[in-house]
């Protein structure tokens, strides 16, 4: 028998696409994960349900998508999705070239900036990491030990880590994650309802993840600081008469059609004060060769309410792409969403257990605008 794709086993006309998600009980208070960058164990995500999928198709393009008004938003949803090739997606290059930081850093980067600046229409847009992933789910995978830090004994296979000495992608920027394969084995998927920073998280982070990130963001620390100073608050109007609006985004997209662990996304209207859950995450102080500070960077998880609205691109494409807001200083100011960005998680499709690993890469990067 013909294996199935996606559309044709789990996408049928009239029939609602159901995906398992893991959300964190009512009245549970999770543990935060020892390792490194991960999201606390599986365990602590105990109320999962099947629920309802919105397809995002057809997909504009970036020069089409402010028309585009019955599609999902960054300003309204807190996410977005285009149709945007990118000068890999051509001859001479292949799936190799996905993997190369060369490469990367050469076409991937300055073309995806250009794409944020026509999405946001920020001024700068500065690229942070690059997170690939290849593997299948794993409670500690690549991440917790990336450049030296955290599990070093807890790689593939569990032996230790050969590595004895850091490349220029694991200590400059923007930070390759995951692209270690032999030595660190892949980075997986992450089944767990989240919104990987809170506003506090969000400001932490770009003080303490790299040097150049909190060079790249000076001047909204410099101007959060001056209002904490005069015993201001560092958010809200006061901060938008006193410094520029800045926001954190990831750009997922996958490197091949997309047939199991597919990135489901909510709509942040959709969620009330009530369902967030703080939580921290123990993140590494990167591009300090010789110092393993790590720092609790706040994030959330998310109790399960009437509601919540999910959506998804099925057998999403390599030219397909999803932009995801993890903080905007603009929508925490409006109360679109207090905590400025929007949940989501891989999620599980029944039937597609035995596919392949889903292999995508994540661009994270700071934009900030006048």
């Amino acid at each position: 028998m013909a294996t199935m794709t996606i559309s044709e086993e789990v996408v049928q006309p009239g029939k609602p696409v159901m995906g398992k998600m893991r959300y964190v009980a009512a009245g549970h208070v999770p543990e935060p994960s020892p390792h490194n960058f991960h999201l606390p164990n599986i365990s602590e995500f105990r109320d999962e349900r099947l629920l309802p999928l919105h397809n995002l198709r057809p997909l504009p393009t970036v020069g089409a998508l402010p028309k585009a008004v019955s599609h999902a938003q960054l300003s309204t949803h807190g996410f977005t999705a285009v149709h945007h090739p990118t000068t890999l997606h051509y001859p001479p290059y292949g799936l190799s070239s996905w993997k190369d930081p060369e490469l990367l850093k050469e076409h991937y980067v300055p073309d995806t900036a250009q794409m944020m600046l026509q999405i946001t229409g920020c001024k700068t847009v500065f690229t942070e990491s690059l997170l690939l992933r290849s593997a299948v789910w794993s409670e500690s995978d690549a991440l917790a030990a990336h450049a030296g830090h955290g599990d070093k004994n807890k790689v593939a296979g569990g032996g230790e880590s050969k590595a004895t000495g850091l490349s220029e992608p694991q200590t400059g920027i923007p930070q390759f994650i995951g692209f270690d394969v032999v030595d660190n084995g892949g980075v997986s998927p992450a089944p767990k309802i989240h919104l990987d920073y809170s506003p506090a998280g969000a400001r932490l982070h770009i003080r303490k993840y790299h040097p150049a990130l909190a060079v790249a963001a000076a001047d909204v620390i410099r101007a959060e600081d001056a209002l904490k100073g005069a015993g201001k608050s560092a958010r809200g109007d006061s901060y938008a008469n006193s410094g520029p609006r800045w926001a954190l985004y990831s750009v997922w997209r996958p490197l091949k059609t997309v047939k199991r662990d597919p990135l489901a996304l909510s709509d942040c209207r959709t969620f009330q004060d009530k369902d967030y859950v703080p939580v921290v995450i123990k993140t590494p102080c990167l591009g300090q060769p010789g110092i393993k500070e790590t720092h609790n960077a706040g994030s959330y998880l998310a109790r399960y309410s009437e509601g919540h609205t999910w959506y998804w691109i099925a057998d999403q494409e390599p030219e397909e792409v999803l932009v995801i807001t993890l903080f905007d200083s603009e929508m925490e100011r409006q109360g679109v969403n207090a905590p400025g960005g929007t949940f989501h998680s891989s999620v599980d499709l029944p039937g597609t257990e035995k596919e392949e690993p889903r292999e995508s890469l994540e661009l994270r990067c700071l934009c900030i605008w006048e």
